[in-house]
């Protein structure tokens, strides 16, 4: 008997007809992302990250728990881009947003300060809950503010990485800020279409070049003066920016496994250039859209579990830090037993916080096309 394979990849397809399916391998890609930080932050955690060679800061000169985020930007830029089109208004597209967001993360706040600070932190209990820190870390429930609260009082201050109660949160608000210009870029296309309609044959094209050498220039700032943290921030918005725009060009993208191929092959020659801001994102953005949507047969059976990827994905470093507290441990010890802990509290997450959320999404009529 011939076994079945692991998928049946379409050789090619038209975006377009791509992006209206909801059977695809999203919430796949999107698990094994967050997965991926969680394994790249265990190299931190543990102590261990001077005593490895990141293949992807050699491939591509980003960190890998850095390439995941991206890949993350990329699936965001273009699903946001589709949410907001097809929202019956903006107040019900902000709606959708938030209820995707915020409840998850307020149970992993209120989990974080109330049961994980007191058992973490060297203050009495009562000590502890009188410190304005303590309740300050609920600002980070404000997710326009790009200054994450790292910190509670006296919790994780002898850990090999210290004073640092979840890590993985200060990517959020950079996040909302894309949601939020996405809905900026529409406004202003909508503006200038209002009033002066002969602009609309050239607008989305003059848009995208505008942004496109802004990207260049402020990646090629970054890449020579060596600020790595600005440089990764600039490719979580290109990426983001890219996956909007090949919604907006989805009609004139084939999805192929031979364009992919090239454009991965090109990323040696073009990492270094001035032009690497723009190529890794659209390398990556399109490898994703290509992954996401032509492998097909049974690897999409995954869509039936449920998209794990955000509790995972908020709940990993705390439980990191936490076993890194108690017991000392190496790297592999640390990736497994963190897996273990965190896959259910994300399991847990989708089923009784995150998917109970979307459903109180209103009802959506598409806004007006650009």
């Amino acid at each position: 008997m011939n076994s079945l394979p692991l998928a049946s990849p379409a050789i090619s397809q038209k975006l377009s007809v791509a992006a209206d399916n909801t059977d695809n391998n999203l919430h796949l890609i999107r698990i094994l992302c967050a997965w991926g930080v969680l394994f790249a932050h265990s190299y931190v955690l543990t102590g261990m990250a001077h005593d490895i060679t990141d293949p992807f800061e050699r491939f591509l000169n980003i960190g890998m728990g850095t390439f995941f985020v991206v890949v993350f930007f990329a699936i965001s830029g273009f699903l946001i881009q589709r949410s907001l089109l097809r929202s019956s208004s903006l107040s019900s597209y902000f709606q959708a947003r938030a209820l995707r967001l915020l409840p998850a993360l307020f149970i992993t706040l209120l989990l974080t300060v109330f049961a994980l600070g007191p058992l973490t932190s060297t203050l009495s209990v009562s000590d502890y809950f009188t410190q304005p820190l303590t309740w300050q870390y609920f600002y980070n429930l404000n997710l326009l503010d790009i200054h994450t609260q790292f910190i509670l009082p006296a919790v994780f201050t002898q850990n090999i990485y210290p004073n640092t109660v979840n890590g993985s949160i200060w990517t959020l608000p950079f996040e909302t800020w894309m949601y939020v210009m996405t809905v900026v870029f529409y406004c202003l296309q909508q503006i200038i279409l209002s009033k002066w309609t002969h602009f609309k044959p050239v607008l989305s094209g003059l848009s995208l070049v505008c942004v496109s050498l802004f990207i260049l220039v402020a990646g090629y700032y970054f890449q020579t003066e060596s600020k790595q943290q600005h440089y990764d921030i600039l490719l979580f918005v290109s990426t983001f920016f890219i996956g909007a725009n090949a919604y907006n060009f989805r009609t004139k993208i084939q999805l192929n496994w031979w364009t992919m191929c090239l454009l991965l092959a090109g990323i040696p020659w073009l990492k270094d250039s001035i032009l690497a801001a723009l190529y890794l994102p659209i390398t990556i953005c399109y490898t994703v859209l290509v992954l996401a949507y032509l492998p097909q047969g049974w690897i999409r059976k995954y869509n039936a579990l449920g998209d794990y990827s955000y509790g995972l994905y908020i709940y990993a470093f705390p439980v990191q830090q936490s076993l890194a507290h108690w017991f000392a441990m190496d790297f592999l010890t640390m990736v497994i037993a963190t897996t273990a802990i965190t896959l259910p509290l994300a399991i847990l997450s989708w089923h009784f916080i995150e998917a109970p959320a979307l459903k109180l999404k209103k009802n959506r009529r598409a806004l007006k096309p650009t």
